[in-house]
C-alpha cells in the first residue's frame, strides 16, 4: 500500500514511466495527480483512490475504459474520488468512458467531481461505502448501485438512468437530494429485486425524458416523484410520499401503471389543458390497476382508463378543472357527468375547439352528433373523441388524419358525407357496439372491446380501411362486406370474429393463439403479392364452408400457412402470375385449384406432412408446366385422397406421394422429376370402361 504520485511528464496511467518511482498504481495504492502532467486512463487502470487536489492538467479518459477504485480499505484521507475544478477532465466517450468504485471499506469515503463529468458510474463493492460531496451533473450517465452503501448526501444530481437490480446487500442514503434522470423510452429509474434499503428521505426523483419509466416495486420511504417528459411516463407498485405527473403541450400524454403504485401524500394528476388530455391508465387493458392514495389528489384535465382510485383520499374528480373524463374501467372515480355534444359550426373546424358543441370539448363518456348543422370539415383532431358518435344527417366531411383517435360507443356514418383517413380508429366500447360503415374508406380500424363475454363490434354496413383491421380483443361479427383495401386483416388471442357468410377482402390475414371464429360459406379474397398472406395459428376456428382465393398475379412467392385447417375451396388461377405458392401445416382441402394457362407455376407442399384433399385440380399447358414439390429436398409432400380419381396434366412433379386410396393420373405429358411414388403418369382410362371407377 504506497501514494503513487503523478510523475511531471505525465502519459497512460498503466506505464511505469508515468508516475514517481517508475512504478504504475496498483489496486491498493492511492494515486495522486498534480502539477500540469497529462494522464491517459487506458485500460487496465486501478488505484484504491484518485486524488486530484491542486492538478490543472488533462485527465484523458479513453472510451471503453473503465477505472477501476479500492480495495479492502479506505482510500487515504477516505477518499474514493476527488477532481476538482482547475484541472480538465476529458471524456473519449460520455459513457463508456467508465468509473467502477468496489471498495469493500464500511468507512464513508468521499467522491468529489468538481464540477466534472463523468461516464458510468458504477457501485459494487460488497460493505463498501460512498457519500457524494458535491453537485453531480452528468445527464449521459448510468448510474448502476450493485452493492454497498450511496450516500447522495443532499447533493443535486443529473443522470441519463439509475439503476438497482439485484439482492445484493445494499443501503441509498438519499437525504434532501433532488434528483433528476433524462433517459428517454426507457427505465430512467429501476429499482427491482431484493436485499435493498432506502432510509427515511425527503428527496426527489424527476423524470424528463420522453416515454421515460420508473420500474420499482419498493417503499422509497418519503420520496416524492415528478413524471415530466411528454409521451408515456410509467409507474409501478411502489410506495412513495408524492407523485406527480405533469403532461405537456401534446394530446398523446399517458401516465401507464405496471403495478398498483401508492401515494401516502399528494397524488397530482395534471394535463396541460382542457384538449391536451392526460390518460392514467392500465399498461395491460382490461386489467385495472389500482392507485392507493391516502393524502390528497390534486387533478385537471385528465382521464381515465382501468383505473381503480382507492385510500383515503377523494376519488370525486367530477368538477375538476377540464373535467374527468371515463375510458371504461374505471372504479372508485366520480367522473364529471356525461353530457350530449352536439356540433354547432355550420363551417366546420377542429374536433378540440369547445366553442363548436353544446358545452365543451367531448369527454370520453359524451355521445357525439354531427348532424345538419355543420356542412363543412370537421377535423378530428383528438385522441378520445367521446362516446358513441353519430353523423346521421351529415353531409360534410369528416377528417380522420391528424392522429390516431378513439371512441368507447357506437359509430354510425351515413352515405351522403366524406371521409378522409389515413390514420387509425380504435373501437373501445366494453358492451354490443355498432358500426355503420356506410361504404366509407378509413386508415386502420381496430376493435379494443377488452371484455371478451359482454364486448362486441357488429359492423352493420361496408367497412373499408386501407391499412388493416385488427381485432385486438373482444368480439366482431360482420353484417356486410368487410375490404381492406391493401392492408392486413388480424385477429388476436382471445378474439372471436365472426363473418356471418359476407366477403372478406383484403391483402393479407393473420389469426394468432386461441382466436375464435365462425367463418361460415364466406369468400376470402386475399389480394396480396408477396410474402405471408396468409397466416393462420392453431385455434378452433373452422373454414371448411370457406373459400380463400390468392386473386392478385404476383411474380413473387405467397405462402399460405394453413395450420392444419380444413379449408373449403382454395383457390390460385388467376392468370399472369409466376409467383409461387408455398403451403405450410397438414391442411385439408375439400378443393384445391391451381393453374394458369398463360405461366408456369410452383406449389411447394410441407415435406413429411400429408395434405388431404377431395378434388384436386391442378394442370398446367404445353411449355407452362405447374409445378408439384416438396418443401425439403428427398423428403416427400404426402398428398391424400382416400378414393375416386385425380387428373392432371402437365405437370412437374418431385418428392410427392400420392396417396390415400385415390388413382393419382399425373398426365403423359408431365415430367416425373425425383423421389414420387403412387403417380401414374399416364392420363385415366375411360370411365366408360371401368364401371367399378364409378
Amino acid at each position: 500500500m504506497a501514494t503513487i504520485t503523478v510523475a511531471a511528464g505525465g502519459g497512460n496511467w498503466t506505464t511505469g514511466t508515468t508516475w514517481i518511482g517508475g512504478i504504475a498504481p496498483t489496486a491498493a495504492d492511492d494515486a495522486v495527480l498534480t502539477g500540469t502532467a497529462n494522464v491517459t486512463v487506458n485500460s487496465g487502470a486501478v488505484a484504491r483512490s484518485l486524488d486530484c487536489t491542486g492538478y490543472t492538467g488533462t485527465l484523458t479518459h479513453t472510451a471503453g475504459v473503465t477505472l477501476t477504485l479500492g480495495d479492502s480499505t479506505a482510500g487515504a484521507g477516505n477518499i474514493a474520488l476527488k477532481l476538482v475544478a482547475g484541472m480538465n477532465y476529458s471524456l473519449g466517450n460520455a459513457t463508456t468512458s467508465a468509473i467502477n468504485f468496489i471498495s469493500t471499506s464500511a468507512t464513508a469515503q468521499t467522491i468529489t467531481w468538481g464540477g466534472k463529468t463523468p461516464g458510468n458510474v458504477t457501485f459494487n463493492g460488497v460493505g463498501g461505502n460512498w457519500q457524494i460531496q458535491d453537485t453531480w451533473n452528468a445527464s449521459a450517465t448510468t448510474v448502476t448501485f450493485a452493492n454497498g452503501t450511496l450516500n447522495t448526501n443532499d447533493q443535486t444530481c443529473t443522470w441519463s438512468v439509475f439503476s438497482s437490480l439485484f439482492t445484493n446487500t445494499r443501503t441509498l442514503t438519499l437525504a434532501t437530494s433532488a434528483i433528476t434522470c433524462t433517459a428517454a423510452s426507457v427505465a430512467a429509474v429501476t429499482v427491482t429485486g431484493t436485499g435493498l434499503t432506502i432510509t427515511a428521505n425527503t428527496a426527489s426523483f424527476t423524470l424528463t425524458g420522453a416515454g421515460s419509466r420508473m420500474s420499482s416495486t419498493s417503499n422509497w420511504n418519503g420520496l416524492s416523484v415528478f413524471l415530466l417528459g411528454s409521451g408515456d411516463s410509467t409507474v409501478g407498485a411502489m410506495t412513495v410520499t408524492n407523485l406527480t405527473r405533469t403532461g405537456t403541450a401534446l394530446k398523446t400524454d399517458r401516465l401507464l401503471l405496471s403495478g398498483n403504485p401508492v401515494v401516502t401524500g399528494t397524488l397530482t394528476l395534471t394535463g396541460n389543458s382542457i384538449t391536451n388530455r392526460l390518460l392514467i391508465l392500465s399498461n395491460s387493458d382490461g386489467t385495472a390497476r389500482t392507485i392507493t392514495c391516502n393524502g390528497s389528489i390534486s387533478a385537471a384535465n385528465v382521464d381515465f382508463q382501468d383505473t381503480t382510485g382507492a385510500g383515503s383520499a377523494s376519488w370525486n374528480l367530477s368538477a375538476i378543472a377540464g373535467g374527468s373524463g371515463n375510458c371504461l374501467g374505471n372504479s372508485g372515480i366520480t367522473f364529471t357527468s356525461p353530457a350530449v355534444q352536439t356540433h354547432t359550426a355550420s363551417a366546420g373546424g377542429d374536433w378540440s375547439d369547445a366553442t363548436k358543441w353544446t358545452s365543451r370539448t367531448p369527454l370520453p363518456q359524451d355521445d357525439v352528433i354531427i348532424n345538419a348543422n355543420t356542412a363543412g370539415t370537421i377535423t378530428a383532431d383528438m385522441p378520445r373523441l367521446g362516446k358513441s358518435i353519430d353523423f346521421t344527417g351529415f353531409v360534410g366531411t369528416a377528417d380522420f388524419t391528424t392522429l390516431g383517435n378513439t371512441l368507447y360507443g357506437n359509430l354510425t356514418f351515413v352515405s351522403a358525407m366524406t371521409v378522409t383517413s389515413n390514420q387509425s380508429l380504435t373501437l373501445a366500447g366494453r358492451s354490443a357496439q355498432t358500426m355503420f360503415g356506410a361504404g366509407k374508406t378509413l386508415g386502420s380500424v381496430t376493435v379494443n372491446a377488452v371484455d371478451f363475454s359482454n364486448g362486441e363490434y357488429t359492423f352493420q354496413s361496408d367497412v373499408i380501411a386501407t391499412t388493416g383491421i385488427t381485432l385486438l380483443s373482444g368480439k366482431c361479427a360482420l353484417q356486410s362486406p368487410l375490404t381492406i383495401t391493401s392492408g392486413q386483416l388480424t385477429a388476436m388471442t382471445n378474439t372471436t370474429f365472426t363473418t356471418n357468410n359476407n366477403t372478406v377482402t383484403a391483402a393479407s390475414l393473420s389469426f394468432s393463439g386461441s382466436t375464435n371464429g365462425i367463418m361460415g360459406t364466406s369468400t376470402f379474397n386475399m389480394t396480396g403479392t408477396s410474402g405471408s398472406v396468409w397466416s393462420m395459428n392453431v385455434n378452433p376456428i373452422s373454414f371448411s364452408t370457406a373459400t380463400v382465393v390468392f386473386s392478385s398475379a404476383s411474380a413473387s412467392s405467397r405462402t399460405f400457412a394453413g395450420a392444419g385447417k380444413s379449408y373449403g375451396t382454395f383457390t390460385y388461377t388467376v392468370p399472369g402470375s409466376t409467383g409461387a405458392l408455398v403451403i405450410t401445416g397438414a391442411n385439408t382441402f375439400t378443393t384445391f385449384n391451381f393453374s394458369d394457362a398463360s405461366n408456369a407455376r410452383t406449389v411447394t407442399f410441407p415435406a413429411a406432412t400429408a395434405t388431404t384433399v377431395t378434388n384436386f385440380n391442378v394442370s398446367g399447358t404445353s411449355g407452362k408446366l405447374m409445378t408439384i414439390n416438396s418443401s425439403v429436398s428427398s423428403t416427400a409432400a404426402t398428398l391424400s385422397k382416400t378414393a375416386g380419381i385425380v387428373s392432371g396434366d402437365y405437370l412437374s412433379i418431385r418428392d410427392s406421394v400420392a396417396s390415400g386410396g385415390a388413382l393419382w393420373y399425373a398426365g403423359y405429358n408431365s415430367v416425373n422429376v425425383s423421389g414420387n411414388s403412387g403417380w401414374i403418369f399416364t392420363a385415366p382410362l375411360n370411365r366408360g370402361f371401368l364401371p367399378f371407377l364409378k
